[in-house]
């Protein structure tokens, strides 16, 4: 594809006027006239035709983006999704091609979007397909962190650049990292790091955890066991549930029994809401502190009740926490584009296509793993967070993260009728570089962690 750039030249030609002077004289017989030299006349070129200037575009770009487009996680595939595109609209400058596509690297970019619906084996036939099938040279996503463990495979086998966001497990930059893999999503450590110390200097000592039985459960069960002990603290359960769990009596009544100050929790989608409710009816809420991440808006009503107001908890991204000129552009577009402020995954889906974007510059729009690399190894750039950096060892991605305070449940900050989103006051905000995040890289890629801490 071509975009044409018209360049007209105008060539000026200046008429050359000549003129005789004529004055009278007495004829000399003797003297012939003299003969003149017959005056030249200039050569005129002929007005160029306008040319033509032109720029081609390289090759279409194709990204496959997998994520849970469907079920209990829905609404993070939905915000992983817009974010991306928001994400490529911002670092294009705002240049299509014809065909509406957006210009990264002068390359066009189309983004293929797959359902893996949480599962780890669709997630690896979808992406084998697209890579096979579709020819796509990029993967980004998934919601899943045990859809994103097992792309990681895919990636090797592939040599192709696996951006991760939202999937938050440490297991995917740990036993599961291999060089093609890197991510924009923050880890269960950032989770557990920003908020262990204020429990256990405001709370107590012991520590339960109830979370997900799967990648992303487990590796926060790990990531709070090396945070609490951090401060003194000891994880005393951890407990596992299963992700379609519907009751939870058993798994809150042994947390209740352990003896512990504090109950963590980690997880995710609609189970928080039946998870929370019989949390109040078997009166945990009031025999032990509750904590855990402030989620998405659109279901936060349903999930937290009266009795957490004035609660502190930790957060990835809400949009009013992050004073940035990239988080303004972002609730800016989102609420034009959707009607409501940017998601807590919105963030993360930007900060992929960004940090994809600032690469292919850095690579002439080459795409391909061995290029990529050494690109995206040690980038740091600006988000909607705030300044996010790639760990050249392991690829975990430096970013900042939010202690809020919960202070309302129903705002409507503007008196309009419609709740705006605006639950918090922000504590506090972490610089990207803040949080000791520790290197969790095993087998033959452990000495990669160097002098980085470990757990």
């Amino acid at each position: 594809m071509k975009i044409r750039l018209t360049v007209f030249s105008l060539l000026l030609v200046a008429s050359m006027a000549l003129s005789a002077c004529v004055q009278a004289v007495t004829p000399t017989p003797e003297l012939p006239a003299p003969t003149a030299e017959p005056t030249a006349v200039p050569v005129v070129e002929p007005t160029a035709a306008p040319t033509e200037e032109v720029v081609e575009l390289g090759l279409t770009l194709k990204i496959g983006q997998i994520g849970m487009m469907s079920g209990v996680m829905a609404l993070y595939g939905q915000q992983q999704v817009r974010g991306f595109e928001l994400g490529l609209e911002y670092a294009s400058g705002g240049k299509k091609d014809d065909a509406g596509h957006w210009i990264i690297a002068n390359r066009p970019v189309e983004v293929l979007v797959r359902d893996d619906e949480g599962n780890p084996e669709k997630a690896v036939q979808l992406a084998r397909e697209l890579i096979e099938k579709d020819g796509v040279e990029l993967l980004q996503g998934p919601v899943s962190s045990a859809s994103a463990a097992a792309l990681t495979s895919v990636a090797l086998e592939n040599k192709i650049i696996l951006m991760v966001d939202p999937a938050a497990s440490s297991l995917i930059t740990g036993p599961s990292f291999n060089p093609y893999v890197f991510r924009t999503s923050r880890t269960s450590f950032d989770d557990v790091m920003v908020i262990a110390k204020y429990l256990v200097e405001n709370v107590g000592k012991k520590f339960a955890h109830i979370g997900v039985d799967n990648a992303f459960g487990q590796g926060s069960g790990a990531a709070l066991d090396y945070a609490v002990k951090q401060y003194d603290g000891e994880v005393v359960a951890q407990i596992f549930a299963p992700l379609d769990t519907t009751d939870f009596t058993p798994y809150i009544q042994q947390a209740m029994d352990s003896g512990a100050d504090v109950l963590f929790l980690t997880w995710s989608g609609t189970g928080y809401v039946t998870l929370f409710q019989q949390l109040a009816d078997l009166g945990a809420l009031d025999a032990m502190q509750v904590a855990t991440g402030y989620g998405d808006n659109v279901s936060f009503a349903a999930v937290f009740g009266p009795a957490v107001v004035g609660q502190i908890g930790l957060n990835v991204y809400h949009y009013t926490a992050a004073d940035t000129e990239i988080n303004k552009w972002l609730t800016e577009k989102h609420l034009a584009a959707f009607n409501e402020p940017p998601d807590l995954f919105t963030a993360g889906g930007m900060a992929s296509a960004l940090a994809l974007a600032a690469a292919l510059e850095k690579t002439g729009g080459d795409a391909t793993g061995d290029a990529m690399i050494p690109a995206l190894e040690g980038l740091k750039f600006d988000g909607p967070k705030g300044t996010y950096f790639i760990r050249p060892e392991d690829h975990v991605a430096l970013q900042p993260m939010n202690i809020l305070k919960l202070v309302t449940l129903n705002p409507d900050t503007d008196g309009d009728g419609v709740n705006d989103y605006k639950f918090f006051e922000t504590v506090y905000v972490t610089a990207y570089d803040e949080l000791k995040i520790p290197c969790t890289l095993t087998g033959e890629y452990a000495s990669r962690c160097g002098d980085l801490p470990v757990p």
